[in-house]
């Protein structure tokens, strides 16, 4: 078994193994407006580390082949640097390409809406990049996972592992957006696919892996007769694993999101099993509904749903499985 420090190690090689920004280019000439003329996409992450937007610019890029269409792909360093990424989609703008895929930060909700009108004015279509956009009525569509899917998905593999009854304990992520939609769908599917399957405590671990550690701590003190732990997101997932491991409890854990410490986790048997977003589509469908646009042929729908995948010890090696994480 792997200890937690040499898994840090290796999650922390993979999040800085990255290219600011690239470009694919088609072979022989550019077909995606339907006028032999070049047509050009501007994709801006959230931010240019982390699992999920890597396998996301592998899709943008992907897509950008095999359409024949120009890709750049850009975001911040980090998840708090909101006027750098208002920054590069002034940049993006400037350039005038023919669409530009946008995954807002917090701290750029304010500034973008201003901006994201502007390029509308001038022609540049819009497409909501993995992360929908309230703040702003210019995006053409939304290419994104379905947060109410993926916490009902890790409900029914969760039921199934359990053979349809236990108890069950939650750690979030944070109270509100994401976090909350994976709660409450999750909960809301158990009681309704496993009526024997009681949730016997919900706890928010703030997104911080020593608070959600102390959470999974103190469940398990409270509730010696667990039978399985449900993580929204990486760290939550983590810290009831190590926690479970730690105290020798047999506690399944499973939960949503993909890191390379929490692959190794399921391969060590830490971790049953995981939600994860299709990052790869995400990025490949954003640069297929730009391309169309350019084109004039938008969307029939407003929201582009891209699937969830479930992952564990059993299918964690298959190639489907692999290219949606993006590993």
């Amino acid at each position: 078994m792997k200890s937690q420090f040499n898994r840090r190690i290796i999650g922390a090689v993979a999040a800085t193994a990255l290219t600011i920004t690239l470009t694919a280019c088609g072979q022989g000439g550019n077909e995606a407006n339907g006028e032999g003329n070049s047509v050009s996409v501007a994709i801006i992450a959230k931010f240019n580390a982390g699992e999920f937007w890597v396998a996301a610019r592998q899709g943008a890029m992907a897509a950008g082949e095999d359409l024949g269409v120009d890709v750049s792909f850009n975001g911040p360093d980090t998840e708090n640097e909101g006027e750098k990424q208002l920054n590069q989609l002034q940049a993006a703008i400037n350039a005038n390409p023919d669409g530009i895929g946008f995954a807002a930060q917090n701290g750029a909700e304010e500034g973008a809406p201003a901006m994201l009108d502007e390029a509308k004015a001038n022609g540049i279509d819009i497409v909501a990049f993995a992360t929908p956009m309230s703040f702003s009525d210019a995006p053409i569509a939304t290419v994104a996972s379905n947060n109410e899917k993926m916490g009902q998905m890790a409900a029914e593999h969760l039921a199934e592992l359990l053979g349809g009854k236990g108890k069950v304990a939650v750690i979030t992520n944070g109270m509100v957006g994401d976090a909350a939609v994976r709660r409450d769908s999750f909960i809301e599917h158990l009681a309704e696919i496993a009526p024997d399957i009681e949730v016997v405590d919900v706890q928010d671990g703030q997104a911080d892996r020593a608070i959600s550690l102390n959470k999974a701590q103190g469940i398990l003190q409270a509730h010696p007769d667990l039978n399985a732990f449900f993580g929204t997101s990486d760290n939550a997932t983590i810290a009831a694993a190590d926690q479970v491991s730690a105290m020798s409890k047999d506690v399944r854990v499973v939960g949503i999101d993909a890191t390379p410490e929490m692959l190794d986790m399921i391969r060590d048997g830490e971790i049953s099993g995981i939600v994860t977003q299709n990052a790869f589509e995400v990025g490949y469908q954003t640069v297929q509904v730009l391309a169309d646009a350019a084109a004039d042929k938008l969307p029939e729908s407003d929201y582009i749903d891209i699937t969830s995948v479930w992952a564990d010890a059993d299918n964690l090696d298959d190639p489907e499985v692999q290219k949606a994480l993006g590993f």
